[in-house]
């Protein structure tokens, strides 16, 4: 035990009370990871405390050998006694030591666990970097390395910190203190990297608020107060962990630095702690007043090993205006009632998607693109990143390609899964009807056709993908659970809306249930209005209305730029292996940040979803009309900057023009790219209860979601079909 001793909470009966609070929490953060392992495999989970999250991990993964390790004799014991199965076993060790061999481990999982490494040994966060050094060399090449812990807010350096003096005692037990007291409890006896021998600095200033104090402190330890002030039982115990011990930047170049290509780098905000911890309870402010937003609740970083010479980012550099295009043409379309012009971005040919799938021992498999380079998800970085994730520019998608018309359907199924996937047609048990829809028909020229292809089973397969790219790899064509990862989309974990439409067609195919829902939990208020709704097939299939014509002339363009972008990859060294030019489109006078909400309200008749009927030129290019159903959505103003103004803006687009107010809001799952092959467009979705009074004064048109969900291949655009089936998840509607 050694350092760690300080943590030791007693005996049994101590363990099961700690257990017990943790546990709660422990199905969303193993969800929140999954996606990122094998399917087959060892994955060690350090620190595995009770080892209820390790049981979870095991019982998703009948194939793949878990290992719980932590240092205390007492929780492996309990572990072992407590959660048994075959492929499961728990380890006493020091995770931040070599556990097991170099180049044996296939996964690690690092949940909540980090900061300990710090906090016991004297705040050395050197030590951290040792035990990424240590645990980097157990992971054999591909294996992944996941740590959800806490991370140093970005920001000012120093804050008011405003907190209420009327919700307690001014002295006397923790449990009974006012917040205010509390925070000055806590600054008397914390210590930290920061101040490892004296009390934290503050002043304490008079507020503008009457029962409330201002204090000025550095926002570090202002968060640190902020993560840790509702736990009072255990006050003595967590008054000894720092929590926050690296930056987001800090934590993504070690994982650079050892050869680990990111994954996926975001802050998080728990949509619970903030509303029943944070919302109303303290008040954040820079020195000149201006509010400051909530720092994260948790923070997440995944990383894959790579071999020496591979790529771990992609960058882009020199951005420039496209003079004249090699890829990407810009076509200009007349709307004739309202004689406005609109812009469409187009590439040649038709997009294809491939989605194989197969059944091994009663689990759901797909095959899907892994790692494969897509660098314009990170091009435009002076434009706000709202959710403050980072990614390598090296994402998971469907099987597709770029074909021409001349093949039959079926040729062309075969010809890529040959090709892209290394399957033959003997191995094709049957390919599904194809599915036609628009991936984001207000800018982009671009229809895809996608399939499901049942395929025999290949358990174990991982198939490098044959590198039609200029880069130096374009990934592995491998086995993925359909289940978790469709949960990593909810997380933001995933983030090809392809990907995700096609894995909800297929659960819908198959009757399947999709499992629970892990994003921000939906919770309706029954309403007393009744709904007036359409026929849902005309709501989901508006009559035909051709009213565009090509404009042979067109004026400069008003709306989109074509840009050139050059994509450098580089290694863990930092050296520039390749250097690739690439054309993309976004907006002119907006950022590459897009919102969309489905309005949503419930009465005694069910639930109900509005959406919009719109003349886009895109839908009349590939059918004969030009109007489709779609979810409200806006290009973002520069000005927007945040994730936490969303809710804010959505609620004033919703009363502007649709003259709806909002009851209740909710990020709808993970941000996504509707077509990362073409623009660096990132589309955060939204769920907003309306009023149902209101509906009268709206155009838009309501169905009932159950009905909708029972006609989804009507719908025609992707991010529809994206946001409706995350609500009907979340409200538990697409069980089968």
């Amino acid at each position: 035990m050694s350092n760690y001793s300080k943590q030791h909470r007693g005996e049994r009966d101590a363990y099961e009370s700690y257990f017990k609070g943790m546990d709660a929490s422990m199905q969303q953060k193993v969800a929140l990871t999954t996606a990122y392992f094998p399917t087959r495999g060892r994955i060690a989970d350090m620190g595995s405390g009770s080892g209820r999250g390790t049981f979870d991990l095991a019982r998703l993964y009948s194939e793949l050998e878990l290992v719980g390790v932590d240092i205390n004799p007492v929780s492996v014991a309990r572990s072992h006694e407590t959660f048994q199965r075959p492929n499961l076993s728990y380890v006493v060790g020091d995770i931040a030591e070599q556990v097991f061999p170099e180049n044996s481990l296939d996964g690690i999982l690092n949940s909540s666990v980090l900061h300990h490494v710090t906090s016991f040994n004297q705040f050395d966060v050197r030590r951290v970097f040792d035990t990424f050094d240590n645990q980097v060399a157990q992971l054999k090449s591909g294996g992944v390395i996941i740590i959800r812990d806490f991370v140093i807010p970005e920001g000012a350096q120093r804050v008011w910190l405003e907190l209420p003096n009327q919700d307690g005692a001014d002295n006397g037990a923790v449990e009974g203190l006012s917040t205010a007291a509390l925070f000055e409890r806590f600054a008397r006896d914390w210590r930290s990297s920061v101040n490892p021998a004296t009390t934290v600095p503050f002043l304490r200033l008079a507020s503008s608020q009457s029962g409330w104090n201002r204090y000025e402190v550095a926002l570090r330890a202002a968060t640190e107060f902020i993560l840790r002030k509702d736990y009072r039982a255990d006050w003595d115990a967590e008054l000894l962990e720092e929590y926050t011990y690296l930056s987001q930047a800090e934590f993504e170049a070690a994982f650079r630095a050892r050869g680990l290509r990111i994954v996926c780098s975001m802050p998080l905000w728990n949509p619970w702690i903030v509303q029943n911890r944070f919302v109303g309870r303290f008040l954040l402010f820079d020195l000149n007043g201006l509010p400051l937003h909530f720092p994260p609740t948790n923070y997440l970083i995944a990383g894959e090993k790579v071999a020496a010479e591979a790529g771990v980012e992609l960058v882009e550099s020199q951005p420039s205006l496209l003079a004249s295009p090699q890829f990407l043409q810009l076509k200009s379309y007349l709307h004739q009632p309202s004689q406005r012009q609109f812009e469409l971005v187009e590439r040649a040919s038709q997009t294809m998607d491939l989605l194989p799938w197969f059944e091994s021992n009663g689990q759901l498999f797909i095959l899907a693109k892994k790692d494969f380079p897509r660098p314009i998800i990170n091009a435009c970085a002076d434009h706000p990143n709202l959710n403050r994730a980072t990614r390598s520019g090296y994402i998971t998608e469907p099987i597709s390609a770029i074909v021409k018309s001349d093949e039959t359907p079926m040729a062309v199924v075969e010809r890529l899964l040959h090709e892209r996937a290394g399957i033959g047609s003997d191995a094709i048990r049957e390919i599904g009807d194809p599915l036609a829809y628009f991936t984001s028909p207000g800018g982009l020229n671009e229809q895809v056709v996608a399939r499901l292809v049942e395929i025999e089973p290949c358990p174990g397969l991982a198939m490098a993908t044959p590198n039609y790219t200029r880069f130096t790899d374009a990934g592995t064509v491998r086995e993925l659970d359909a289940g978790q990862t469709l949960r990593a989309c909810h997380v933001g974990g995933m983030f090809d809306a392809r990907l995700e439409i096609n894995l909800y067609r297929l659960f819908r195919a198959l009757a399947r249930p999709v499992g629970p829902w892990i994003g921000a939990p939906i919770t309706l208020t029954q309403q007393q209005d009744s709904v007036s709704c359409s026929e849902t097939q005309a709501v989901l299939s508006p009559l035909a209305n051709e009213v565009f014509t090509l404009v042979e002339n067109p004026a400069t363009p008003q709306f989109l730029l074509l840009t050139q972008g050059l994509f450098i990859e580089r290694n863990a060294a930092g050296k520039t292996i390749a250097t690739v030019p690439f054309e993309y489109v976004t907006p002119r006078e907006f950022s590459k940040n897009t919102a969309t909400a489905i309005p949503v309200l419930k009465t005694e008749q069910g639930v109900f979803i509005g959406l919009e009927h719109r003349d886009l030129p895109a839908a009349q290019t590939f059918t004969p009309s030009a109007r489709l159903a779609v979810v409200p959505a806006w290009r973002l103003p520069f000005a927007v900057t945040h994730i936490a103004e969303l809710p804010p803006f959505l609620t004033q687009m919703m009363r502007r023009e649709f003259s709806l107010a909002l009851r209740q809001i909710w990020e709808l799952g993970g941000a996504y790219f509707p077509t990362p092959g073409v623009t660096p467009e990132i589309v955060y979705p939204f769920a907003i209860e309306v009023e149902a009074r209101d509906l009268s004064n709206s155009a838009l048109q309501w169905a009932s979601l159950s009905d909708v969900i029972a006609h989804l291949d009507l719908l025609k655009d992707a991010h529809s079909l994206i946001v409706i089936c995350r609500l009907a998840h979340a409200l538990g509607l697409m069980d089968f």
